[in-house]
C-alpha cells in the first residue's frame, strides 16, 4: 500500500484467527450478494480484500467462480486452511492471489467485484479508495456489477477519532489457548481532511502452565485511516462509469440519507 506500507495482519498468525472468530462474523452480506448475483446472471466474481474467505467461500459453495485477492499472507493462509476442508468441486472454483490491491494489477473479465466488509477502512487516503473503484471498472466486463458496503462518516473527522490516549481491546482467546489483545493510540489527525494516524501494538500471551506474554509492534506500527463518506463513494462510482442501482442504509434498507452510519451500493458498469 502506498501509505500504509505493510499489512499489519501479518504481525502474528493468531491475528487472522481473532479477525475470523470475533471481528468479522456476519453472514448477512454474503446472503445479500447471493440474491444480487442470481438476479444479475453473474458467474465469475472477484473479491479484493478477501481476507479469510468469510464471503468468498459461501459464494463458491453456491456455485460461483471466485478469485480472492489480499496483501496479508496470514489472512490468506487461514483462508487456504478453510478451503482445504471443502469438497474438491468447490475448491476448484476458488483462486487466491497474494497482492497489493492499491498497486498490483487486478485480474479482468469478471461479472461482479465485491468491495465489502468495510475494506475501504484499510486504506489511508481517498485516492487509494477511489483507485479501488477505478480498478473494479477495469476488472469488470461491460454490464458487470460492483458491490460496496462500508461505514460512512460525512463532514469532518468525528471527535471520537481525535481523542488522545491509549485504548485497548479485551483479550481474545484462540483455539490453542493463546490470548491476543490489541492496543492503539491516536498520534495525529487532520479533521477537515478526515485523516487519522495511530500507533498500534499487540500483546500475545502463550497458553499453558508457564504463561508468558510478548509485545509485538504491528508491522506497520503507525497506520493512517481515512473514514470514507457515502457521498465520496457515490461520486467516485458515477465518475468511473457506473450506474448506481442501489444506494441504501444497509442491505435492502431504506434509501441512504445523511446521518445513516452505513452505506451499501450495488452499481453496474455502463457501456
Amino acid at each position: 500500500m502506498s501509505v500504509n506500507k505493510v499489512n499489519a495482519y501479518d504481525a502474528d498468525p493468531h491475528i487472522a484467527e481473532v479477525y475470523d472468530t470475533y471481528w468479522e462474523t456476519t453472514a448477512e452480506d454474503a446472503e445479500y450478494l447471493l440474491g444480487r448475483l442470481r438476479e444479475s446472471g453473474a458467474r465469475r466474481v472477484l473479491e479484493p480484500f478477501c481476507g479469510t474467505g468469510r464471503v468468498l467461500i459461501p459464494l463458491a459453495q453456491a456455485g460461483y467462480e471466485l478469485a480472492g485477492m489480499d496483501q496479508a499472507a496470514g489472512m490468506l493462509a487461514r483462508c487456504r486452511m478453510k478451503i482445504e476442508q471443502l469438497p474438491e468441486g468447490v475448491r476448484q472454483r476458488i483462486t487466491l492471489i497474494e497482492g497489493d490491491v492499491t498497486s498490483d494489477p487486478w485480474p479482468t473479465g469478471f461479472d461482479a467485484v465485491v468491495l465489502g466488509g468495510n475494506c475501504f477502512y484499510e486504506l489511508a487516503i481517498p485516492e487509494e479508495q477511489e483507485g479501488c473503484i477505478t480498478s473494479a471498472a477495469h476488472a469488470l466486463r461491460a454490464g458487470g456489477y460492483v458491490f460496496i458496503d462500508h461505514d460512512c462518516m460525512e463532514g469532518e473527522l468525528e471527535e471520537s477519532w481525535q481523542e488522545p490516549g491509549l485504548r485497548g481491546t479485551p483479550p481474545y482467546a484462540c483455539v490453542d489457548g493463546t490470548f491476543v489483545q490489541f492496543f492503539g493510540e491516536t498520534i495525529w489527525f487532520d479533521a477537515p481532511r478526515r485523516l487519522c494516524r495511530s500507533r498500534r501494538y499487540v500483546i500475545v500471551t502463550s497458553p499453558g502452565e508457564h504463561q508468558f506474554s510478548r509485545r509485538i509492534t504491528m508491522n506497520d506500527s503507525i497506520r493512517q485511516k481515512h473514514p470514507v463518506s457515502a457521498q465520496e463513494t457515490h461520486d467516485w462510482l458515477i465518475k468511473h462509469g457506473f450506474a448506481i442501482k442501489q444506494f441504501t442504509a444497509g442491505f435492502d434498507g431504506p434509501p441512504w440519507n445523511a446521518g445513516d452510519g452505513r452505506a451499501t451500493f450495488w452499481a453496474q458498469k455502463e457501456g
